[in-house]
This record gives structure tokens, C-alpha cells and sequence, in this order.
């Protein structure tokens, strides 16, 4: 199954351990056209953003984003910043 990137924005990221948000945006490699982190915008007062590794997927289906680790393991990523 080929999943295009309008289909990985907005859809639910599912940890190991449960639910851990929506994607908020993908990053995409500008010369291979490939999306290499997922952005998950985490609701705390300020938004926080944390990049997720694209390896970090393990299956995309109806339910969402299936990532091969557990919250604790996303939350320990460094934030991601705009520029």
C-alpha cells in the first residue's frame, strides 16, 4: 500500500502503549521528495513540537500511524524548532 503525504498529516500516532496525538506536520527531504520526520505537536500551554523519525512507523492503516515504540521513548526527542 502507497500512502501519500496528504494522507500522513492530521492522521492519529498510536505508540507501542497507546495514543499519543495526531501529526501535525510531515518533513520531507528536498532532494529525495521522501518524508523523513513526523511533527507531533504536543497541547501543553505553548506548544511543544517533537520530530519523529520516519523509522519510528511501523505500519500506516485505517487507525492511524503505528509507531514500533512506546510514549516515553518520543518524549525523550529533542523538541523541534521552526526556523
Amino acid at each position: 500500500m502507497t500512502v501519500s503525504l496528504q494522507d500522513l498529516a492530521g492522521k492519529s500516532l498510536i505508540c507501542a502503549d497507546g495514543v499519543l496525538g495526531t501529526v501535525a506536520e510531515v518533513l520531507v527531504d528536498p532532494v529525495s521528495g521522501r518524508p523523513t520526520h513526523l511533527v507531533w505537536r504536543e497541547p501543553v500551554i505553548l506548544y511543544q513540537e517533537i520530530s519523529i523519525p520516519i523509522a519510528y512507523v511501523e505500519q500506516v492503516d485505517g487507525e492511524g500511524i503505528r509507531l514500533r515504540v512506546r510514549r516515553e521513548d518520543i518524549e525523550r526527542l529533542p523538541r523541534f524548532v521552526w526556523r
